[in-house]
């Protein structure tokens, strides 16, 4: 596969999952870390902190390597990660688990990397956005380049898949918030409606979950 460096999701910051990852967090693993941008950033922000990160496209990991502390290139559905048992507070899978043929099988094999009281953070986006259900009424199924409608995607999800994907798969979800894509008109209709509409305008949630016990 190749890649235009500095393009697409490879170079994305992912500015919204960065409140969900407090100061505590000293060791991460990124899944997916294109170009390292969003580990990084988690870098700047304390001191000492160590990011690693697992990505696929050989461009991007060459560029993450000169941010980030480690980087292993290959696809984590089928590799052995290099990385002892415990030796992460904190698993990122940014906009990676629809790209997975079996995304609860995944989650299953990282929970030994965490530490105690570790935690994985999630961005998965929500196939219920109304820009979703209003082009399946009106043009029917095709894909992009990148969004909803990426055409990399295997998997595909509403809220209520997902919470079913953390759950099944031996994870306890602690936070869920949504990334609101919406217009103004739409936005006003769910505040009037007291967030009843909030799935239709979350164009992905942002999910935070430990292990289950």
């Amino acid at each position: 596969m190749t890649m235009p460096v500095g393009e697409g999701y490879f170079a994305n910051t992912r500015e919204d999952l960065i409140p969900l990852i407090d100061s505590s967090r000293m060791a991460i693993l990124d899944v997916g870390c294109g170009m390292g941008r969003l580990g990084a950033a988690l870098k700047g922000l304390v001191p000492g902190r160590e990011v690693h990160g697992v990505e696929m496209v050989k461009e991007a990991a060459a560029q993450a390597r000169m941010v980030l502390d480690s980087v292993v290139v290959g696809d984590v559905q089928t590799m052995s990660l290099p990385f002892d048992p415990g030796t992460f507070d904190c698993i990122i899978f940014a906009d990676v688990l629809e790209h997975l043929l079996d995304p609860a099988a995944t989650l299953r094999s990282v929970r030994p990397l965490l530490r105690p009281g570790g935690v994985i953070v999630c961005s998965i986006p929500n196939m219920r956005h109304y820009t979703a259900i209003l082009r399946l009424l009106l043009h029917g199924w095709s894909y992009d380049e990148y969004g909803l409608f990426d055409r990399t995607h295997l998997r595909f999800f509403s809220l209520a898949s997902m919470r079913e994907l953390l759950t099944s798969s031996g994870w306890t979800i602690e936070s869920v918030r949504p990334r609101i894509s919406g217009s103004r008109k739409a936005r006003l209709a769910n505040w009037l409606m007291g967030g009843r509409l909030e799935e239709f305008l979350a164009l992905a949630y942002l999910i935070c979950a430990r292990p289950s016990s």
